[in-house]
């Protein structure tokens, strides 16, 4: 039996939401604004899933690297639809690279690649 029942009901529950970072690699010519990407993305969601896809993958840029490679920040439950919405690309200048659960593995990752 606990001592104290009521410090250990909410262990656990965080109000925060759990992200995914996505590794994206722009493959047009020349580069791109960090802005530019991340609106063409968001426009991508909206387009395939609509405004309540969009709310589901909440995309935040994280990280960019040189207007070629961006860390994008995605709630874990809309990941699906915004990697199925990138597929939807019609010109195909935006590519998944990877998929990792911190911020700071993928930096290393962007770090390895500019090695």
């Amino acid at each position: 039996m606990r001592k104290y029942p009521e410090k250990g009901l909410l262990r656990g529950f965080t109000l925060r939401g759990k992200r995914r970072y996505v590794l994206l690699k722009y493959a047009g010519e020349g580069g791109v604004s960090a802005d530019e990407l991340l609106n063409r993305v968001r426009s991508l969601v909206t387009s395939v899933f609509g405004l309540v896809g969009l709310a589901d993958t909440d995309p935040a840029l994280a990280y960019s690297w040189e207007g070629r490679v961006f860390v994008l920040a995605v709630k874990r439950e809309g990941l699906e639809k915004l990697l199925a919405s990138v597929v939807f690309d019609a010109s195909r200048s935006i590519r998944v690279l990877r998929v990792v659960g911190s911020l700071r593995r993928a930096k290393k990752l962007v770090e390895s690649m500019q090695k």
